[in-house]
Protein backbone atom coordinates (compact mmCIF):
# COMPACT_ATOMS: atom_id res chain seq x y z
CA UNK A 1 0.00 0.00 0.00
CA UNK A 2 0.96 3.57 -0.40
CA UNK A 3 2.45 5.44 2.28
CA UNK A 4 2.51 9.43 2.59
CA UNK A 5 5.30 11.07 3.40
CA UNK A 6 5.80 15.02 3.79
CA UNK A 7 9.40 16.28 3.29
CA UNK A 8 10.19 20.19 5.05
CA UNK A 9 9.13 21.79 2.13
CA UNK A 10 5.43 20.24 2.94
CA UNK A 11 5.67 18.27 -0.49
CA UNK A 12 3.44 15.09 -0.01
CA UNK A 13 5.31 12.09 -1.26
CA UNK A 14 4.15 8.96 -2.02
CA UNK A 15 6.44 5.97 -1.51
CA UNK A 16 5.56 2.74 -2.93
CA UNK A 17 7.67 -0.38 -1.27
CA UNK A 18 8.60 -2.87 -3.82
CA UNK A 19 11.14 -5.45 -3.96
CA UNK A 20 14.54 -4.57 -4.25
CA UNK A 21 14.95 -7.65 -6.73
CA UNK A 22 12.34 -5.91 -8.75
CA UNK A 23 14.69 -3.45 -9.94
CA UNK A 24 17.78 -3.93 -12.29
CA UNK A 25 20.53 -3.71 -9.25
CA UNK A 26 23.13 -1.24 -11.66
CA UNK A 27 20.08 1.08 -11.96
CA UNK A 28 19.60 1.03 -8.70
CA UNK A 29 23.26 2.14 -8.34
CA UNK A 30 22.93 4.56 -10.41
CA UNK A 31 20.30 5.98 -8.60
CA UNK A 32 21.81 6.46 -5.29
CA UNK A 33 25.08 8.08 -6.88
CA UNK A 34 22.51 10.76 -8.54
CA UNK A 35 21.21 10.98 -4.78
CA UNK A 36 24.44 11.13 -3.08
CA UNK A 37 25.53 14.22 -5.41
CA UNK A 38 22.60 15.78 -5.39
CA UNK A 39 22.71 16.62 -1.90
CA UNK A 40 25.12 19.38 -1.91
CA UNK A 41 23.01 20.89 -5.08
CA UNK A 42 19.95 22.32 -3.19
CA UNK A 43 16.37 21.15 -3.61
CA UNK A 44 15.50 18.60 -6.26
CA UNK A 45 12.28 18.80 -8.97
CA UNK A 46 12.55 15.00 -9.35
CA UNK A 47 12.04 12.53 -6.01
CA UNK A 48 13.20 9.09 -6.11
CA UNK A 49 11.95 6.95 -3.80
CA UNK A 50 13.15 3.31 -1.91
CA UNK A 51 12.22 1.33 -5.31
CA UNK A 52 13.58 3.75 -7.76
CA UNK A 53 9.96 4.97 -8.84
CA UNK A 54 10.67 8.21 -10.17
CA UNK A 55 8.06 11.45 -9.52
CA UNK A 56 7.71 15.05 -10.17
CA UNK A 57 7.98 17.89 -7.70
CA UNK A 58 6.01 20.86 -8.29
CA UNK A 59 7.58 23.67 -9.49
CA UNK A 60 7.63 26.46 -11.92
CA UNK A 61 9.77 24.06 -14.09
CA UNK A 62 8.93 24.16 -17.91
CA UNK A 63 8.88 21.04 -19.95
CA UNK A 64 12.40 21.60 -21.43
CA UNK A 65 13.55 21.81 -17.71
CA UNK A 66 11.47 19.31 -16.71
CA UNK A 67 13.05 16.57 -18.89
CA UNK A 68 16.74 17.76 -18.34
CA UNK A 69 15.49 16.78 -14.58
CA UNK A 70 14.37 13.65 -15.66
CA UNK A 71 16.35 12.88 -17.63
CA UNK A 72 19.22 13.55 -15.50
CA UNK A 73 17.73 11.39 -12.75
CA UNK A 74 17.99 8.51 -14.81
CA UNK A 75 13.76 8.62 -14.83
CA UNK A 76 12.53 5.02 -15.85
CA UNK A 77 15.73 4.15 -17.43
CA UNK A 78 15.23 1.02 -15.64
CA UNK A 79 12.35 -0.19 -18.63
CA UNK A 80 15.67 -0.72 -20.72
CA UNK A 81 17.54 -3.94 -20.06
CA UNK A 82 20.92 -2.92 -21.05
CA UNK A 83 21.19 -0.13 -18.66
CA UNK A 84 24.39 -0.35 -16.64
CA UNK A 85 25.55 2.30 -14.08
CA UNK A 86 27.34 3.99 -17.35
CA UNK A 87 24.14 4.06 -19.17
CA UNK A 88 22.18 7.66 -19.64
CA UNK A 89 19.37 8.19 -21.46
CA UNK A 90 19.71 8.94 -25.41
CA UNK A 91 17.26 10.03 -27.82
CA UNK A 92 17.18 6.80 -29.41
CA UNK A 93 17.00 4.72 -26.00
CA UNK A 94 14.24 6.80 -25.14
CA UNK A 95 12.06 6.15 -28.33
CA UNK A 96 12.64 2.15 -27.82
CA UNK A 97 11.83 2.48 -24.00
CA UNK A 98 8.07 4.37 -25.13
CA UNK A 99 7.45 2.23 -27.83
CA UNK A 100 8.00 -0.93 -25.71
CA UNK A 101 5.64 1.10 -23.01
CA UNK A 102 2.81 1.97 -25.26
CA UNK A 103 0.21 -0.60 -25.80
CA UNK A 104 -0.87 -0.33 -29.32
CA UNK A 105 3.00 -0.12 -30.26
CA UNK A 106 3.01 2.76 -32.06
CA UNK A 107 5.72 4.81 -30.36
CA UNK A 108 7.22 7.83 -31.23
CA UNK A 109 9.21 8.86 -33.91
CA UNK A 110 13.00 9.90 -33.08
CA UNK A 111 13.23 12.74 -34.94
CA UNK A 112 10.33 14.00 -32.42
CA UNK A 113 12.22 12.87 -29.39
CA UNK A 114 15.76 14.41 -30.41
CA UNK A 115 13.58 17.57 -30.33
CA UNK A 116 12.92 17.44 -26.68
CA UNK A 117 16.64 16.55 -25.91
CA UNK A 118 17.57 20.04 -27.83
CA UNK A 119 17.69 23.25 -26.51
CA UNK A 120 14.60 24.86 -28.10
CA UNK A 121 11.12 26.04 -27.88
CA UNK A 122 9.54 23.01 -28.93
CA UNK A 123 7.01 21.58 -26.53
CA UNK A 124 5.32 17.86 -26.65
CA UNK A 125 1.60 17.26 -27.49
CA UNK A 126 -1.11 15.95 -25.47
CA UNK A 127 -0.20 12.68 -26.18
CA UNK A 128 3.46 12.09 -26.24
CA UNK A 129 2.80 13.39 -22.74
CA UNK A 130 0.95 10.33 -22.10
CA UNK A 131 3.76 7.97 -23.75
CA UNK A 132 6.31 9.84 -21.85
CA UNK A 133 4.65 9.56 -18.51
CA UNK A 134 4.55 5.37 -18.99
CA UNK A 135 8.08 5.40 -18.69
CA UNK A 136 8.91 8.01 -16.42
CA UNK A 137 6.19 6.16 -13.85
CA UNK A 138 8.14 2.73 -14.35
CA UNK A 139 4.98 1.38 -14.59
CA UNK A 140 3.27 2.85 -11.09
CA UNK A 141 -0.09 4.35 -11.51
CA UNK A 142 0.50 6.82 -8.66
CA UNK A 143 3.43 7.87 -10.04
CA UNK A 144 2.33 7.97 -14.24
CA UNK A 145 -0.33 10.10 -12.62
CA UNK A 146 1.45 12.29 -10.92
CA UNK A 147 4.25 12.66 -14.38
CA UNK A 148 1.23 13.47 -16.44
CA UNK A 149 0.17 16.47 -14.30
CA UNK A 150 3.73 17.95 -14.35
CA UNK A 151 4.24 17.47 -17.35
CA UNK A 152 1.20 18.97 -18.74
CA UNK A 153 1.80 22.21 -16.59
CA UNK A 154 5.33 22.35 -17.56
CA UNK A 155 4.53 22.52 -21.34
CA UNK A 156 1.65 25.48 -20.26
CA UNK A 157 4.57 27.12 -19.37
CA UNK A 158 6.99 26.55 -21.58
CA UNK A 159 4.18 27.87 -24.29
CA UNK A 160 3.86 30.79 -22.01
CA UNK A 161 7.25 32.16 -22.07
CA UNK A 162 7.81 31.05 -25.63
CA UNK A 163 4.83 33.26 -26.57
CA UNK A 164 6.15 36.16 -23.77
CA UNK A 165 9.73 35.86 -25.39
CA UNK A 166 8.31 36.42 -29.17
CA UNK A 167 6.27 39.31 -28.32
CA UNK A 168 8.96 40.82 -26.19
CA UNK A 169 11.33 40.01 -29.36
CA UNK A 170 8.48 41.69 -31.81
CA UNK A 171 9.11 45.00 -30.39
CA UNK A 172 12.12 47.19 -32.00
CA UNK A 173 13.07 50.67 -31.56
CA UNK A 174 11.80 51.62 -34.58
CA UNK A 175 8.33 50.42 -33.65
CA UNK A 176 7.93 52.47 -30.38
CA UNK A 177 5.79 55.62 -32.04
CA UNK A 178 3.31 52.93 -33.34
CA UNK A 179 2.60 51.15 -30.07
CA UNK A 180 -0.30 52.81 -29.19
CA UNK A 181 -1.74 52.70 -32.95
CA UNK A 182 -1.22 49.49 -33.31
CA UNK A 183 -2.52 48.35 -29.98
CA UNK A 184 -5.55 50.17 -30.67
CA UNK A 185 -6.13 48.51 -33.89
CA UNK A 186 -5.45 45.15 -31.97
CA UNK A 187 -8.11 45.84 -29.56
CA UNK A 188 -10.75 46.84 -31.87
CA UNK A 189 -10.17 43.62 -33.59
CA UNK A 190 -10.37 41.55 -30.86
CA UNK A 191 -13.48 43.10 -29.84
CA UNK A 192 -15.03 42.65 -33.83
CA UNK A 193 -13.77 38.96 -33.28
CA UNK A 194 -15.39 38.66 -29.78
CA UNK A 195 -18.93 40.05 -30.88
CA UNK A 196 -19.37 39.23 -34.70
CA UNK A 197 -21.32 35.89 -35.14
CA UNK A 198 -18.75 34.07 -36.32
CA UNK A 199 -17.17 34.67 -32.70
CA UNK A 200 -20.44 33.76 -31.25
CA UNK A 201 -21.07 31.33 -33.40
CA UNK A 202 -17.64 29.35 -32.10
CA UNK A 203 -18.44 29.86 -28.62
CA UNK A 204 -21.47 27.75 -28.96
CA UNK A 205 -19.27 24.79 -29.05
CA UNK A 206 -16.50 26.31 -26.65
CA UNK A 207 -18.58 26.87 -23.76
CA UNK A 208 -18.98 23.93 -21.64
CA UNK A 209 -17.78 21.26 -24.63
CA UNK A 210 -21.02 21.70 -26.56
CA UNK A 211 -23.35 20.60 -23.55
CA UNK A 212 -25.01 23.87 -23.14
CA UNK A 213 -26.38 23.54 -27.14
CA UNK A 214 -27.17 19.96 -26.30
CA UNK A 215 -29.62 20.85 -23.22
CA UNK A 216 -30.84 23.50 -25.36
CA UNK A 217 -31.77 20.81 -27.79
CA UNK A 218 -33.67 18.65 -25.72
CA UNK A 219 -34.78 20.98 -23.27
CA UNK A 220 -37.04 22.52 -26.81
CA UNK A 221 -38.15 19.08 -27.68
CA UNK A 222 -39.61 18.52 -24.21
CA UNK A 223 -41.10 21.69 -24.45
CA UNK A 224 -42.39 20.73 -27.89
CA UNK A 225 -44.02 17.33 -26.79
CA UNK A 226 -46.05 19.52 -23.86
CA UNK A 227 -47.19 21.67 -26.44
CA UNK A 228 -48.65 18.68 -28.51
CA UNK A 229 -50.04 17.26 -25.21
CA UNK A 230 -51.54 20.13 -24.56
CA UNK A 231 -53.50 21.21 -27.69
CA UNK A 232 -54.18 17.39 -28.09
CA UNK A 233 -52.06 16.44 -31.33
CA UNK A 234 -49.20 14.42 -29.50
CA UNK A 235 -51.99 11.00 -30.34
CA UNK A 236 -54.19 11.62 -33.23
CA UNK A 237 -56.00 9.98 -36.29
CA UNK A 238 -57.90 11.08 -38.95
CA UNK A 239 -59.37 9.24 -41.99
CA UNK A 240 -57.40 8.35 -44.71
CA UNK A 241 -59.88 6.26 -46.54
CA UNK A 242 -62.76 4.51 -45.92
CA UNK A 243 -61.02 1.52 -44.60
CA UNK A 244 -58.34 3.11 -42.69
CA UNK A 245 -57.85 5.35 -39.98
CA UNK A 246 -54.23 6.72 -40.06
CA UNK A 247 -52.15 8.29 -36.44
CA UNK A 248 -50.12 11.09 -37.13
CA UNK A 249 -49.63 12.10 -34.22
CA UNK A 250 -46.36 13.89 -32.64
CA UNK A 251 -45.49 11.09 -30.20
CA UNK A 252 -45.86 8.83 -33.38
CA UNK A 253 -43.39 10.99 -35.70
CA UNK A 254 -40.13 9.05 -36.92
CA UNK A 255 -38.09 12.05 -37.73
CA UNK A 256 -38.55 14.63 -34.26
CA UNK A 257 -37.31 12.14 -31.42
CA UNK A 258 -34.90 10.57 -33.16
CA UNK A 259 -33.28 13.85 -34.47
CA UNK A 260 -33.96 16.15 -31.45
CA UNK A 261 -32.77 13.35 -28.48
CA UNK A 262 -30.09 11.26 -30.32
CA UNK A 263 -28.42 12.25 -33.56
CA UNK A 264 -28.06 16.13 -33.14
CA UNK A 265 -26.97 16.50 -29.48
CA UNK A 266 -24.62 13.70 -30.78
CA UNK A 267 -23.19 15.44 -33.16
CA UNK A 268 -22.75 18.89 -31.35
CA UNK A 269 -20.85 17.19 -28.97
CA UNK A 270 -18.20 15.64 -31.30
CA UNK A 271 -17.85 18.75 -32.83
CA UNK A 272 -17.43 20.73 -29.94
CA UNK A 273 -14.91 18.06 -28.32
CA UNK A 274 -12.79 18.55 -31.39
CA UNK A 275 -13.01 21.85 -31.70
CA UNK A 276 -11.39 22.18 -27.77
CA UNK A 277 -8.71 19.45 -28.88
CA UNK A 278 -8.06 21.47 -32.06
CA UNK A 279 -6.79 24.61 -30.60
CA UNK A 280 -4.83 23.08 -28.06
CA UNK A 281 -2.85 21.45 -30.63
CA UNK A 282 -2.61 24.14 -33.27
CA UNK A 283 -0.90 26.18 -30.25
CA UNK A 284 1.82 23.15 -30.17
CA UNK A 285 2.29 22.90 -33.52
CA UNK A 286 2.72 26.28 -33.90
CA UNK A 287 6.39 26.13 -33.43
CA UNK A 288 7.28 28.99 -36.07
CA UNK A 289 6.58 32.76 -36.79
CA UNK A 290 4.75 31.54 -39.96
CA UNK A 291 2.35 29.75 -38.08
CA UNK A 292 1.23 32.58 -35.47
CA UNK A 293 -2.28 33.12 -36.70
CA UNK A 294 -4.66 32.86 -33.66
CA UNK A 295 -7.81 30.31 -33.80
CA UNK A 296 -9.66 33.96 -33.58
CA UNK A 297 -8.60 35.63 -36.36
CA UNK A 298 -9.47 31.88 -38.53
CA UNK A 299 -12.59 32.30 -37.35
CA UNK A 300 -12.70 35.87 -37.97
CA UNK A 301 -11.73 35.40 -41.59
CA UNK A 302 -14.90 32.66 -41.48
CA UNK A 303 -17.46 35.85 -40.80
CA UNK A 304 -19.28 35.78 -44.26
CA UNK A 305 -20.03 31.54 -44.35
CA UNK A 306 -20.97 31.90 -40.21
CA UNK A 307 -23.44 34.64 -42.28
CA UNK A 308 -24.50 32.79 -45.17
CA UNK A 309 -25.15 29.33 -42.32
CA UNK A 310 -27.49 32.13 -40.18
CA UNK A 311 -29.34 32.97 -43.48
CA UNK A 312 -29.73 29.52 -44.58
CA UNK A 313 -31.11 28.23 -41.62
CA UNK A 314 -33.49 31.16 -40.77
CA UNK A 315 -34.22 32.18 -44.51
CA UNK A 316 -34.92 28.55 -45.98
CA UNK A 317 -35.91 26.46 -42.99
CA UNK A 318 -37.82 28.46 -41.03
CA UNK A 319 -39.48 31.12 -43.27
CA UNK A 320 -39.34 29.27 -46.71
CA UNK A 321 -40.45 25.70 -44.95
CA UNK A 322 -42.95 27.36 -42.60
CA UNK A 323 -44.44 30.09 -44.18
CA UNK A 324 -44.61 27.91 -47.64
CA UNK A 325 -46.23 24.68 -46.34
CA UNK A 326 -47.72 25.11 -43.01
CA UNK A 327 -49.05 28.74 -42.62
CA UNK A 328 -50.00 28.36 -46.56
CA UNK A 329 -51.79 24.92 -45.37
CA UNK A 330 -53.37 26.15 -42.65
CA UNK A 331 -54.91 29.12 -44.32
CA UNK A 332 -56.32 27.75 -47.57
CA UNK A 333 -59.33 25.86 -48.24
CA UNK A 334 -57.75 22.82 -50.34
CA UNK A 335 -56.86 19.79 -48.45
CA UNK A 336 -53.03 19.42 -47.50
CA UNK A 337 -50.89 17.46 -50.00
CA UNK A 338 -49.65 15.85 -46.90
CA UNK A 339 -51.19 15.07 -43.46
CA UNK A 340 -48.81 15.33 -40.23
CA UNK A 341 -49.32 15.95 -36.74
CA UNK A 342 -49.71 19.82 -37.50
CA UNK A 343 -51.49 19.78 -40.95
CA UNK A 344 -54.11 17.89 -39.37
CA UNK A 345 -55.82 20.44 -37.45
CA UNK A 346 -57.84 20.96 -41.09
CA UNK A 347 -59.27 17.54 -41.22
CA UNK A 348 -59.73 16.98 -37.33
CA UNK A 349 -60.99 20.98 -36.44
CA UNK A 350 -62.95 19.09 -33.56
CA UNK A 351 -59.14 18.65 -31.50
CA UNK A 352 -56.70 21.08 -32.83
CA UNK A 353 -58.05 24.76 -34.24
CA UNK A 354 -56.17 26.17 -37.00
CA UNK A 355 -54.88 29.24 -34.63
CA UNK A 356 -53.56 26.45 -32.19
CA UNK A 357 -51.93 24.54 -34.97
CA UNK A 358 -50.10 28.21 -36.73
CA UNK A 359 -49.18 28.85 -33.05
CA UNK A 360 -47.61 25.41 -32.37
CA UNK A 361 -46.45 25.04 -36.18
CA UNK A 362 -44.63 28.47 -35.49
CA UNK A 363 -42.89 27.50 -32.68
CA UNK A 364 -41.44 24.13 -33.97
CA UNK A 365 -40.36 25.68 -37.01
CA UNK A 366 -38.39 28.33 -35.03
CA UNK A 367 -36.73 25.52 -32.95
CA UNK A 368 -35.99 23.63 -36.02
CA UNK A 369 -34.19 26.61 -37.61
CA UNK A 370 -32.17 27.47 -34.21
CA UNK A 371 -31.35 23.60 -34.21
CA UNK A 372 -30.41 23.89 -38.08
CA UNK A 373 -28.48 26.91 -37.26
CA UNK A 374 -26.35 25.12 -34.53
CA UNK A 375 -26.02 21.76 -37.05
CA UNK A 376 -24.60 24.00 -39.70
CA UNK A 377 -22.30 25.87 -37.51
CA UNK A 378 -20.87 22.61 -36.68
CA UNK A 379 -20.27 21.34 -40.02
CA UNK A 380 -18.38 24.88 -41.10
CA UNK A 381 -16.32 24.68 -37.61
CA UNK A 382 -15.14 21.31 -38.58
CA UNK A 383 -14.42 22.26 -42.53
CA UNK A 384 -12.67 25.09 -41.04
CA UNK A 385 -10.64 22.88 -38.39
CA UNK A 386 -9.41 20.34 -41.52
CA UNK A 387 -9.10 23.66 -43.72
CA UNK A 388 -6.83 24.99 -41.02
CA UNK A 389 -4.75 20.93 -40.29
CA UNK A 390 -4.24 20.99 -43.96
CA UNK A 391 -2.28 24.93 -44.42
CA UNK A 392 -0.61 24.17 -40.89
CA UNK A 393 0.90 20.70 -41.96
CA UNK A 394 1.68 22.12 -45.37
CA UNK A 395 4.36 25.23 -44.18
CA UNK A 396 7.57 24.29 -44.11
CA UNK A 397 8.71 23.36 -40.50
CA UNK A 398 11.66 21.04 -39.86
CA UNK A 399 10.79 20.83 -36.30
CA UNK A 400 6.98 19.00 -36.91
CA UNK A 401 5.88 16.49 -34.79
CA UNK A 402 5.40 13.50 -37.42
CA UNK A 403 3.70 11.33 -34.74
CA UNK A 404 1.39 14.07 -33.53
CA UNK A 405 0.25 15.40 -36.85
CA UNK A 406 -0.55 11.74 -37.75
CA UNK A 407 -2.32 11.44 -34.35
CA UNK A 408 -4.16 14.56 -35.06
CA UNK A 409 -5.19 13.36 -38.08
CA UNK A 410 -6.67 10.27 -37.05
CA UNK A 411 -8.40 12.41 -34.85
CA UNK A 412 -10.28 14.54 -37.03
CA UNK A 413 -10.64 11.84 -39.95
CA UNK A 414 -12.58 9.84 -37.09
CA UNK A 415 -14.84 12.69 -36.40
CA UNK A 416 -15.60 13.98 -39.57
CA UNK A 417 -16.60 10.11 -40.81
CA UNK A 418 -18.60 10.00 -37.55
CA UNK A 419 -20.72 13.27 -38.58
CA UNK A 420 -20.82 11.95 -41.89
CA UNK A 421 -23.00 9.34 -41.00
CA UNK A 422 -24.79 10.97 -37.99
CA UNK A 423 -26.30 13.55 -40.44
CA UNK A 424 -27.04 10.39 -43.54
CA UNK A 425 -29.10 8.72 -40.38
CA UNK A 426 -31.32 12.39 -39.80
CA UNK A 427 -31.63 12.44 -43.75
CA UNK A 428 -32.89 8.69 -43.59
CA UNK A 429 -35.39 9.75 -40.71
CA UNK A 430 -36.66 12.34 -42.16
CA UNK A 431 -36.90 10.74 -45.63
CA UNK A 432 -38.74 7.69 -43.78
CA UNK A 433 -41.13 9.51 -41.63
CA UNK A 434 -42.44 11.08 -45.04
CA UNK A 435 -42.53 8.06 -46.37
CA UNK A 436 -44.92 6.76 -43.73
CA UNK A 437 -47.18 9.39 -44.01
CA UNK A 438 -47.18 8.64 -47.67
CA UNK A 439 -47.94 5.30 -47.00
CA UNK A 440 -51.56 3.28 -46.16
CA UNK A 441 -49.82 2.02 -42.36
CA UNK A 442 -52.34 2.22 -39.42
CA UNK A 443 -49.30 3.48 -37.30
CA UNK A 444 -45.09 4.12 -37.84
CA UNK A 445 -44.66 1.19 -35.72
CA UNK A 446 -47.01 -1.39 -37.18
CA UNK A 447 -45.99 -0.12 -40.43
CA UNK A 448 -42.33 -0.86 -40.21
CA UNK A 449 -42.85 -4.10 -38.11
CA UNK A 450 -45.33 -5.43 -41.21
CA UNK A 451 -42.51 -4.53 -43.70
CA UNK A 452 -40.07 -6.47 -41.83
CA UNK A 453 -42.34 -9.40 -41.32
CA UNK A 454 -43.61 -9.36 -45.20
CA UNK A 455 -39.73 -9.08 -46.36
CA UNK A 456 -39.28 -12.35 -44.16
CA UNK A 457 -41.95 -13.84 -45.78
CA UNK A 458 -43.68 -14.39 -42.54
CA UNK A 459 -46.69 -11.78 -43.35
CA UNK A 460 -48.54 -11.47 -46.58
CA UNK A 461 -50.55 -8.44 -46.60
CA UNK A 462 -48.54 -6.19 -48.02
CA UNK A 463 -48.43 -1.96 -48.01
CA UNK A 464 -49.09 0.88 -50.64
CA UNK A 465 -49.49 4.58 -51.18
CA UNK A 466 -51.99 7.31 -50.59
CA UNK A 467 -51.32 9.41 -53.80
CA UNK A 468 -49.29 11.98 -51.37
CA UNK A 469 -46.36 14.45 -51.84
CA UNK A 470 -44.28 15.83 -49.45
CA UNK A 471 -41.50 18.41 -49.79
CA UNK A 472 -39.65 16.70 -46.50
CA UNK A 473 -38.57 14.19 -49.54
CA UNK A 474 -36.71 17.25 -51.30
CA UNK A 475 -35.08 18.24 -47.47
CA UNK A 476 -34.22 15.09 -46.59
CA UNK A 477 -31.79 14.72 -50.31
CA UNK A 478 -30.63 17.81 -49.89
CA UNK A 479 -29.13 17.42 -46.44
CA UNK A 480 -27.69 13.87 -47.48
CA UNK A 481 -25.82 15.24 -50.41
CA UNK A 482 -24.49 17.92 -47.99
CA UNK A 483 -23.06 15.27 -45.85
CA UNK A 484 -21.78 13.29 -48.61
CA UNK A 485 -19.77 16.41 -50.45
CA UNK A 486 -18.44 17.97 -46.99
CA UNK A 487 -17.18 14.24 -46.02
CA UNK A 488 -14.82 14.29 -49.54
CA UNK A 489 -13.56 17.81 -48.75
CA UNK A 490 -12.73 17.74 -45.47
CA UNK A 491 -11.52 14.28 -45.76
CA UNK A 492 -9.19 15.29 -48.61
CA UNK A 493 -7.95 17.88 -46.53
CA UNK A 494 -7.22 15.56 -44.40
CA UNK A 495 -5.52 12.77 -45.74
CA UNK A 496 -3.54 14.74 -48.20
CA UNK A 497 -1.74 16.95 -45.22
CA UNK A 498 -1.04 13.57 -43.48
CA UNK A 499 0.40 11.77 -46.63
CA UNK A 500 3.88 13.71 -46.43
CA UNK A 501 4.57 13.28 -42.81
CA UNK A 502 3.28 9.15 -43.17
CA UNK A 503 6.39 8.48 -45.56
CA UNK A 504 8.47 10.66 -43.27
CA UNK A 505 7.97 8.69 -40.20
CA UNK A 506 7.68 5.00 -42.09
CA UNK A 507 8.79 4.91 -45.26
CA UNK A 508 6.79 5.01 -48.82
CA UNK A 509 7.21 0.92 -48.90
CA UNK A 510 5.72 0.26 -45.63
CA UNK A 511 2.97 2.55 -46.00
CA UNK A 512 1.69 1.43 -49.49
CA UNK A 513 1.80 -2.21 -47.98
CA UNK A 514 4.65 -3.55 -50.02
CA UNK A 515 6.52 -5.27 -46.94
CA UNK A 516 3.36 -7.16 -46.77
CA UNK A 517 0.31 -8.18 -49.36
CA UNK A 518 -1.89 -5.63 -51.09
CA UNK A 519 -4.91 -7.51 -49.60
CA UNK A 520 -3.86 -6.07 -46.21
CA UNK A 521 -3.46 -2.41 -47.17
CA UNK A 522 -7.00 -2.48 -48.82
CA UNK A 523 -8.94 -4.46 -45.98
CA UNK A 524 -7.62 -2.68 -42.84
CA UNK A 525 -7.81 0.51 -44.31
CA UNK A 526 -9.97 2.66 -42.40
CA UNK A 527 -10.69 4.94 -45.32
CA UNK A 528 -11.68 2.14 -46.97
CA UNK A 529 -13.96 0.71 -43.90
CA UNK A 530 -15.95 4.34 -43.93
CA UNK A 531 -16.43 4.25 -47.79
CA UNK A 532 -18.09 0.62 -47.17
CA UNK A 533 -20.43 2.00 -44.37
CA UNK A 534 -21.13 5.08 -46.29
CA UNK A 535 -21.75 3.43 -49.09
CA UNK A 536 -24.68 1.08 -47.60
CA UNK A 537 -26.77 4.31 -45.88
CA UNK A 538 -26.56 5.94 -49.39
CA UNK A 539 -28.17 2.64 -50.96
CA UNK A 540 -30.47 2.36 -48.16
CA UNK A 541 -31.56 5.79 -48.19
CA UNK A 542 -31.77 5.29 -51.93
CA UNK A 543 -34.51 2.20 -51.71
CA UNK A 544 -36.61 3.48 -48.51
CA UNK A 545 -39.75 2.05 -49.47
CA UNK A 546 -39.45 1.23 -52.94
CA UNK A 547 -40.39 -2.23 -52.51
CA UNK A 548 -41.90 -4.52 -49.61
CA UNK A 549 -39.12 -5.73 -47.32
CA UNK A 550 -36.95 -2.62 -47.34
CA UNK A 551 -36.64 -2.43 -43.79
CA UNK A 552 -34.34 -5.72 -44.04
CA UNK A 553 -31.91 -3.43 -44.98
CA UNK A 554 -32.65 -0.43 -43.08
CA UNK A 555 -32.44 -2.29 -39.93
CA UNK A 556 -28.67 -3.68 -40.95
CA UNK A 557 -27.53 -0.28 -42.12
CA UNK A 558 -28.75 1.06 -38.36
CA UNK A 559 -26.72 -1.90 -36.90
CA UNK A 560 -23.64 -1.15 -38.75
CA UNK A 561 -23.89 3.06 -38.37
CA UNK A 562 -24.49 2.35 -34.67
CA UNK A 563 -21.57 0.06 -34.89
CA UNK A 564 -19.24 2.46 -36.46
CA UNK A 565 -19.69 5.05 -34.30
CA UNK A 566 -19.81 3.45 -30.70
CA UNK A 567 -16.42 1.37 -31.56
CA UNK A 568 -13.26 2.35 -31.69
CA UNK A 569 -11.05 1.15 -34.81
CA UNK A 570 -7.85 -0.65 -33.42
CA UNK A 571 -5.08 0.24 -35.13
CA UNK A 572 -4.63 1.68 -38.75
CA UNK A 573 -2.47 1.82 -41.91
CA UNK A 574 -0.62 4.56 -40.61
CA UNK A 575 0.73 2.99 -37.81
CA UNK A 576 1.64 -0.41 -39.06
CA UNK A 577 2.48 -3.15 -36.81
CA UNK A 578 5.71 -4.04 -36.32
CA UNK A 579 7.33 -7.45 -35.00
CA UNK A 580 8.54 -7.49 -31.91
Amino acid sequence: MPTHERDDEGEIKLRKLLKCKETNPSVRLSFDNYLAKKESEGPKMVHIDKSCVTRPLSGDLDFKELFQEAISARAGLSFVKTADTNTEWTPNLLAEAILAVDPNGRGVDVRTVQNWFQDNDKGISSENIVCLARVFGMGDPDAIAAWRKELRAANKRLASKRKARRESDGKTPADENDNDSSSDRKNDGSQNERSSLAGLSEKLFTSADGLSIAIFVWAGFFLLCLMSFVIGNHDLTYTARSDLTKQVGFFWSLSWPIECLFLYPTSFLLIAHLVSFWKRERRAMAQSKEQQGTWNELIYGLRLPFWLVAIVAFVVVFTAQWGGVYLLGLTQRDTPDLVDWILVAKLRPDIVSIWEALLVSLLAFLYSGLIYWFYLTGLLLLFAISDDYSKKTKLPDPHFDCCSVDLVGEKLQKVIFRCTVIGMLAATAIQLNAIYLKSDGETSLSWLAGDFLAGLGSYTTKWGFLGQSSASSLTSSMLLLLHVALYGLCTTKVRSAMRPFQIQSFGSKRLMGEDNTGRWCIFHDPLFKQFCVLGLLFLNFSLLGKFVGFTLLLSTSLLVAVASICWPEKGSELHPRTNK
